[in-house]
């Protein structure tokens, strides 16, 4: 199954069978406190020159995120979508935890965008997957919840087992989201569009993780293809 992102004039698609596909995200606040606070202004200079270093970097899709504390998310995220959608024609990724947020930027994209993201816990379902639908989006859908946070650290490494439980534990949050008959109502048309994302740490402070990741994603594939 492929997940297809669309702009007003060009076309991406995501899959198995796909090249890489190369997200820019610096089109983000955290951790950068001048852009924050020029966002916080209504200052969007710093995005032009964010959209075309990234557009020059090689980027196929483009994620937006305008979370800046004290500030109107949804306008400001509105007004950086078209700002974006102005300056490229790469697809672009809508990011943000604020529902609110998600609706404006939707409005505003013409286009099939990727909402980043839904985790596992059924409120944040039953909010943003009839969102996603409504707008025909693809959406990002990650296998953790607040509950059940998967934390992988050295001092677990006991055995092969401790690893087995976690990359299962993936595959049961995997199946709330995907494969759960109760989230049918929800979901809509939904699942042709979706893109499963696996969290893993960074190789500089695990130097595990590509070995996590690789796990991840064999497991929660085979359990999903069936």
């Amino acid at each position: 199954m492929h997940t297809v992102l669309r702009s007003a004039t060009r076309e991406v698609v995501i899959g198995h069978d796909q090249p890489f596909c190369v997200i820019g995200e610096r089109l983000n606040p955290t951790g950068r406190p001048k852009f924050a606070e020029q966002l916080r202004a209504g200052d969007l200079s710093r995005v032009e020159i964010d959209v075309a270093e990234q557009v020059a970097g090689g980027a196929m899709v483009l994620d937006v995120n305008m979370g800046v504390p004290l500030a109107d998310e949804a306008e400001l995220l509105a007004s950086a979508i078209r700002l974006v959608s102005s300056l490229t024609d790469l697809p672009l990724c809508i990011d943000s935890s604020v529902v609110e947020a998600l609706e404006a930027g939707l409005a505003a994209y013409e286009g099939k965008a990727l909402v980043n993201s839904v985790t596992a816990e059924d409120e944040r379902l039953d909010a943003i997957l009839p969102l996603v639908s409504r707008h025909g989006a693809a959406v990002s859908r990650h296998e953790l919840d607040q509950q059940r946070a998967i934390v992988r650290h050295p001092a677990e490494w006991i055995t092969d087992r401790r690893v087995d439980r976690d990359a299962f534990q993936v595959v049961d949050l995997a199946g709330r989201c995907v494969a759960d008959p109760g989230l049918d109502s929800r979901r809509s048309r939904v699942q042709e569009g979706e893109v499963f994302s696996v969290v893993a740490p960074f190789e500089s402070a695990d130097l595990r993780a590509g070995w996590y990741i690789d796990l991840d994603l064999r497991t929660v594939g085979d359990a999903l293809e069936h």
